[in-house]
């Protein structure tokens, strides 16, 4: 879905649930994490790639100064055109582009940035090799990415919670790609690559729900994100947890950041 926004209905739904995810302090604790590694500053000329509704190009363009550059794309028009219209004088720059076909000579960027992308992809590493280029020597690409099997749900039915989560390699054409980043980002050229693991965890269904849509029960079983025969059971078991106060999730997300080599002499 988050590949083809602009052929689907959902894109006022998928809109308001980046909204709501941009807001959660678990979600701000991980962009923290790449914040750190990045180290973006005055003066740099930064893309970020795939900027949903743009919050963090806005953040990044005030860390830039004006004497910097935020470059902000998504694949999606709707997207863009709702970015823009948030922009409230930040200055970003917002383009409709493909991540795996950028439109940009090589070396435009001081630091390119790409989160919660790659795992639509059938090709993440297509995606990877145009950050690589066009990020100028010295330059890092950071990428924040997800890993669906990572995902730890803890109900009274742990074969429930088995079964259910075994459904998840469905939700992304990768399902595991947090954990494969460091080997793709060295591949793709980048030396100093630093990868660090953020834990995610939730004691609250309702929030949980806000992020991963397989806790979600407002999401119609149409969607397919539940087994059907698993479903009734499953949202009995995540209301019985809510209800008594013990649920708990866990998850990792992933960032990795490397840096692009000088050229050989």
């Amino acid at each position: 879905m988050f590949a083809h926004i602009d052929r689907t209905d959902f894109a006022p739904e998928i809109m308001s649930y980046l909204e709501t995810v941009a807001e959660l302090p678990e979600i701000l604790a991980w962009r923290a994490v790449a914040d750190d590694l990045m180290a973006v500053g005055p003066g740099l000329r930064v893309l970020d790639a795939g900027c949903g509704l743009g919050d963090v190009a806005r953040r990044l363009a005030a860390a830039v100064g004006p004497g910097g550059d935020v470059t902000a794309i998504d694949v999606s028009a709707q997207m863009v055109d709702a970015a823009r219209s948030r922009d409230a004088g930040a200055g970003v720059t917002y383009e409709v582009a493909d991540v795996t076909d950028l439109p940009y000579a090589s070396g435009s960027f001081d630091r390119s940035r790409c989160e919660r992308v790659l795992q639509h992809l059938t090709d993440p590493d297509a995606a990877l090799a145009e950050l690589v280029r066009v990020t100028a020597a010295g330059g890092m690409v950071c990428v924040l990415d997800s890993d669906w099997r990572s995902v730890a749900v803890d109900v009274d039915e742990p074969e429930l919670s088995s079964a259910v989560l075994a459904a998840m390699d469905t939700v992304s054409p990768q399902p595991d790609l947090g954990r494969t980043l460091r080997r793709r980002l060295v591949r793709a050229g980048l030396v100093d690559v630093e990868v660090r693991v953020h834990p995610i965890t939730y004691t609250s269904p309702s929030i949980a729900a806000a992020v991963y849509p397989f806790v979600n029960e407002e999401i119609p079983p149409e969607a397919g994100i539940i087994p059907p025969e698993l479903r009734d059971r499953w949202f009995a078991a995540l209301r019985r947890a809510a209800a008594e106060g013990v649920f708990w999730m866990a998850t990792l997300g992933y960032v990795a950041c490397g840096t692009v080599p000088e050229a050989a002499a």
